[in-house]
């Protein structure tokens, strides 16, 4: 495994005031056993002790389909627009990355024509729902 978790480490080369700590190091060791092993794990740990990089530098390293579930859209947001860029030059991933959101996030276009005009009936088959990103 590369240590990019090393004081000489792709991360504090890229990011600055990156410091290594040896607990987000273990995390990491043990973030990327998992995804080897296809297996669950649970990290507990303190707020600002490295966990976001922790486990997404395994992630984007493991060659693999990996997906990262948060707690709030406001968590979401930050991972995909700000940790995850930050951690996938430093590692000069080139990988495809996509952000997901609940069904509660899209419009369903059928509903809105039902709305826009009453009556009328909707289209069939494929035309009947096709989810769109709510744009405010």
């Amino acid at each position: 495994m590369i240590d990019d978790f090393a004081a000489d480490g792709q991360l504090a080369n890229a990011i600055p005031g990156f410091k290594p700590r040896e607990p987000q190091r273990l995390m990491a060791v043990a973030v990327t056993q998992a995804i080897k092993e296809t297996r669950p794990l649970v990290v507990e740990a303190g707020t600002g002790t490295g966990k976001t990089y922790a486990y997404l530098a395994p992630a984007l390293r493991a060659n693999k389909k990996v997906i990262i579930s948060t707690g709030s859209k406001a968590l979401q947001d930050q991972l995909y627009s700000r940790d995850l860029p930050t951690v996938a030059t430093a590692l000069k991933f080139t990988g495809k990355l996509a952000l997901l959101k609940g069904r509660s996030n899209y419009l369903c276009l059928e509903r809105l024509e039902q709305q826009a005009w009453p009556g009328r009936s909707a289209g069939a088959g494929s035309e009947r729902c096709h989810p769109a990103a709510i744009v405010v």
